[in-house]
């Protein structure tokens, strides 16, 4: 139904309708009747009436609001010319106009709905209620205004041009139209050509000028202009200016600008421009972040994750809301937190996942990782062909991690052909372009001649650009090839230079090499107060080793030693780092009381956190003391589970109360066995102790059957380590087991090693070898020296030798005296035979008075030891008696 017939129908008209009584209803508001009289003369063709009726239907006013029809008049009145008409068309396309808020949400639902039956309000609103955006039209509207000298439209257009909005991008055009609006004083214009000159919409850049058009319009109080002007003095090529940028933020962010209060919220972190705040850096960041500016919860996370005390739950937290945003670099971060555990529990899975997402948004980094976790088979299933896949897409789009990477599955033959010139061609390329472990790589492989002719020169090369960017392992590698002069002339002073510098790069692997070479002196002068200085320096980069040590020589006075307070703190340092060694270490002292005051509790809860970290020697203790009862309430049970945490490690002394435990049980007929496997576990984890114990029990068939050739086994491997008993064990095996003089020769060397240490049966069993030319040639002075050390250390046998030895040679009764004090030492110590021997000389009265009561008495002893010759001697004693 049209205007005209509504009006005939309605309100018939009296007097001819007129602009002027339009407008005077208009002013009356009587808006309704100013509907009906702009309506009429729309129909008629007034342009002025047509542009007026629209706006009233835009804004509701006496007719129902209806955007379509309000651009429906616009148009009409834009096709005539009407300027402010054009303009409003090319406002209303660019963006588009959603439904009018008047209209209910049934409402909408009831027109969106299909059907042929018409509603009452299809029957009002044909063409729904909403305006689509539509660029083209825009620009066509605009580009009439603009050039019809309207300032909005013109900037309108300028900025369609900048941003390429139904438009080809054309800068040279934006800066015209934004100029055109500026000349004007049009704030949009000014705005847009700050904007432009600024670099926001692309290549132009000219940021003398962008201040120059941005300043009147932050003045007038535009937050957008003073969001840019603060941008330009932040980061643009002017002379920056934090604080103002802080003030223009502030005012921006209080406008509503979600943009302004993050930066601004950055300033406070950082305390540029403003004093550093923590709390107002949270304040303006979570502003930003509920707006919708994601990266806000980043640099929230960023805040939460430094400082004194830093919440890493909440950084993760925040992290895990920006990811959920969709944000790739959260999402990457996110994943790095699962891998390290860090305010989430450690999950190499859920990383996986997280990384996945980063990776599929171009975050190159989740490139790099996803291929690092395929080719450890670390939450994704070991796959080196996926793993060279994600390196190469990483590698093609600038990575050069990737290319080091690439160079690594090369080299070994991983999901890729097997061929080391590729894999240096990689490396090389990663090292050209900055990669320190790719140049540490070439450098190691030039040095090793591994895959490559070995080449000092090339490798020393390699080293120091490693060195140069920024990989302390290159200097401390290269310093070794001037200690060695390979490659390089020999220079010690330059050696310890280099190693200099990797310290200050963070290298705990050189403060150690300068402390050996300052305390062995072996390409430097010995010197220990340097050398301990460079040890107290690797206590304080962290090294749980050298606190240990430190606390170790607080046992015996040195002068160079710092105080033992000092040794505390930095133990204590290390401990609270999660070393399990310095742990166990500050829990010893303070069971002790040595260096520090005995304190029983922080002992125990020392020795869990370091029991519970895996170090063997604190759950041995933890046993020890849950046997006890020492603090805690006596628990076998808890005690056994502690024991056998350290024996799975090879802890011999765990092992040694498993052992007892169990037999003490008396558990059954398994229980050998167990404690065999037990032994047998430690032994394969290399454990000396252990290899001795399985060597032993091989050889006497305890737990498992008896096998000579596995004893000689494990007793070979513990006698490498130096273990003295399993070298004596080995020998007597030797001895005992096999004919072969190359054997009895090995057997003399071991038991000549095991003498050496003193040990008093290597020394007895030597001296028996050299007695009777076993694997030795012949020698009784120096069988006599070995059975006198060991004799002297009380060893019974020893004893009983060597009586027998100056037997051989005795001629005065002063001799007899001698021989008889060893083999009364001897009968002392339980040994049979030499009761029966000090008897006989009881019989003869050599050495000693004659007495036949005490020969009868040292022979019964004798037989009652288990010496079964002797049952002869006493029936011939008895029968004289």
């Amino acid at each position: 139904m049209s205007i005209r017939s509504l009006l005939s129908k309605v309100s018939p008209l009296k007097r001819r309708p007129t602009l002027e009584r339009a407008e005077e209803a208009y002013e009356q508001d009587r808006k309704a009747d100013a509907a009906l009289l702009f309506g009429a003369l729309a129909e008629t063709g007034s342009a002025q009436a047509q542009l007026r009726l629209g706006q009233m239907y835009e804004r509701g006013e006496g007719v129902l609001q209806s955007f379509v029809q309000a651009v429906r008049w616009f148009r009409s009145a834009a096709e005539q010319g009407c300027v402010p008409a054009m303009a409003r068309l090319g406002e209303i396309y660019l963006t588009g106009m959603a439904a009018p808020e008047t209209a209910t949400p049934a409402a909408l639902l009831q027109l969106d709905e299909s059907g042929t039956q018409e509603s009452l309000l299809k029957r009002l609103y044909p063409q729904g209620l909403a305006v689509s955006q539509d660029l083209e039209q825009a620009a066509h509207w605009n580009s009439r205004a603009a050039h019809a000298d309207d300032a909005a439209s013109q900037a309108r257009l300028g900025y369609q041009y900048a941003s390429g909005l139904g438009l080809t991008r054309d800068f040279a055009q934006a800066e015209y139209w934004f100029a055109a609006a500026a000349k004007q004083d049009n704030p949009a214009g000014q705005l847009g050509l700050g904007m432009l000159c600024a670099g926001s919409y692309g290549e132009r850049r000219d940021h003398e000028s962008a201040l120059q058009w941005l300043e009147p319009c932050a003045e007038a109080g535009d937050s957008t202009a003073q969001l840019c002007l603060a941008m330009l003095l932040l980061f643009g090529d002017v002379p920056h200016d934090e604080g103002r940028a802080a003030a223009l933020l502030e005012d921006a962010a209080k406008a509503g600008q979600p943009a302004a209060m993050f930066h601004l919220g950055e300033l406070y972190r950082r305390g540029l421009g403003v004093a550093q705040s923590a709390s107002e850096a949270e304040t303006w960041l979570r502003r930003a972040a509920t707006r919708g500016y994601v990266k806000a919860w980043l640099s929230l996370v960023q805040l939460f994750r430094s400082g004194p005390d830093p919440d890493l739950n909440t950084a993760a937290v925040m992290c895990r809301q920006a990811a959920d945003l969709g944000d790739g670099e959260a999402q990457y971060l996110l994943g790095q937190f699962y891998l390290a555990g860090e305010g989430v529990p450690r999950d190499a899975t859920e990383a996986a996942r997280w990384l996945a997402k980063a990776a599929d948004q171009n975050v190159t980094a989740a490139y790099d990782r996803l291929g690092a976790l395929y080719a450890e088979g670390l939450g994704l299933p070991q796959d080196f062909q996926a793993a060279a896949d994600w390196f190469h897409r990483a590698a093609a789009l600038g990575s050069i991690n990737a290319l080091y990477h690439l160079g690594t599955l090369q080299l070994g033959g991983l999901g890729v052909p097997l061929d080391p010139r590729a894999a240096r061609r990689w490396y090389r390329q990663a090292a050209t372009q900055g990669n320190a472990a790719a140049s540490l790589q070439l450098g190691i492989l030039h040095a090793s001649g591994q895959h490559v002719r070995q080449n000092y020169e090339l490798a020393a090369q390699w080293y120091a650009l490693a060195g140069t960017q920024g990989a302390p392992a290159g200097h401390y590698n290269l310093a070794f090839l001037h200690f060695r002069g390979l490659g390089v002339r020999q220079d010690s002073a330059r050696a310890v230079q280099l190693l200099e510098q990797a310290a200050d790069g963070g290298s705990v692997d050189a403060v150690w090499a300068l402390y050996h070479q300052y305390c062995e002196g072996e390409y430097v002068p010995a010197d220990p107060q340097e050398a301990m200085d460079w040890l107290v320096r690797a206590a304080e980069m962290g090294s749980s080793a050298a606190a240990c040590l430190l606390a170790q020589q607080l046992e015996r006075p040195d002068p160079e030693a710092p105080a033992a307070e000092r040794v505390v703190e930095l133990l204590e340092n290390c401990a609270g780092q999660g070393h399990v060694d310095a742990q166990a270490a500050l829990a010893l002292m303070f069971f002790e009381g040595k260096h520090i005051e005995h304190d029983q509790a922080q002992a125990l809860h020392w020795f869990t956190r370091a029991a519970h970290g895996g170090n063997a020697f604190a759950q041995a203790w933890l046993g020890d003391i849950l046997v006890q009862g020492k603090g805690v309430p006596a628990d076998r049970d808890a005690a056994a589970g502690w024991y056998e945490r350290a024996a799975a490690q090879g802890h011999a002394g765990a092992i040694a109360a498993l052992t007892a435990q169990r037999a003490a049980a008396a558990s059954g007929a398994d229980q050998p066995t167990s404690v065999f496997q037990l032994w047998l576990q430690a032994a394969n984890q290399g454990n000396a102790g252990a290899q001795h114990m399985v060597g032993d029990l091989y050889l006497r068939g305890v737990g498992t059957e008896p096998s000579v050739a596995e004893a000689r086994r494990w007793l070979a491997a513990a006698a490498l380590q130096g273990h003295v008993l399993a070298m004596v064990l080995l020998g007597g095996l030797l001895l005992q087991h096999s004919s072969a003089a190359s054997d009895h020769a090995e057997a003399v060397n071991l038991f000549r090693r095991a003498a050496a240490q003193g040990n008093t049966d290597a020394q007895y069993n030597l001296g028996v070898c050299l007695r009777r030319g076993l694997g030795v040639a012949q020698d009784d002075v120096e069988a006599e020296e070995l059975y006198s050390a060991a004799a002297q250390q009380g060893h019974r046998s020893a004893q009983l030798a060597l009586g027998g030895l100056k037997a051989e040679r005795a001629r005065t009764n002063e001799d007899w005296g001698e021989v008889a004090r060893l083999y009364r030492l001897a009968a002392d110590a339980g040994h049979p035979g030499a009761m029966a021997s000090l008897a006989e000389l009881y019989e003869g009265g050599r050495g000693v008075e004659n007495d036949p009561t005490a020969a009868l008495t040292l022979y019964r002893q004798a037989l009652n030891a288990g010496l079964s010759d002797a049952v002869q001697a006493v029936r011939r004693l008895e029968a004289l008696t």
